[in-house]
């Protein structure tokens, strides 16, 4: 299989896993640029999550109201920054605090 990247998803720093899996999710670049800026930020696993969920929606509803969408998207990086995966989910349980 042959996944194209465009330049928007090298500029975000994702891999081409993640961009699979972007696509297959429906989650938009504008979506990963805003998990990035607004997403509680949870440090599990050599790994960091950044989470949308009601919290975020409600506290940055006036900045962004695109937020409201995007109740329960998930993004992981590795320590450098780089995005390994997305994922929807709107059970926070599986974010332990540790």
């Amino acid at each position: 299989m042959t996944i194209y990247i465009n330049p928007e998803h090298v500029f975000l720093g994702l891999t081409g896993h993640a961009v699979k899996r972007s696509s297959q999710r429906g989650i938009k670049n504008k979506h990963v640029a805003n998990l990035l800026k607004f997403g509680r930020k949870n440090y599990q696993n050599g790994a960091v999550y950044y989470s949308i969920g009601k919290k975020e929606i409600s506290k940055f509803q006036n900045i962004c109201p695109e937020l409201k969408e995007m109740n329960g998207m998930h993004l992981v990086t590795a320590t450098n920054g780089c995005v390994i995966t997305l994922f929807r989910n709107k059970d926070f349980s599986l974010l332990k605090h540790r």
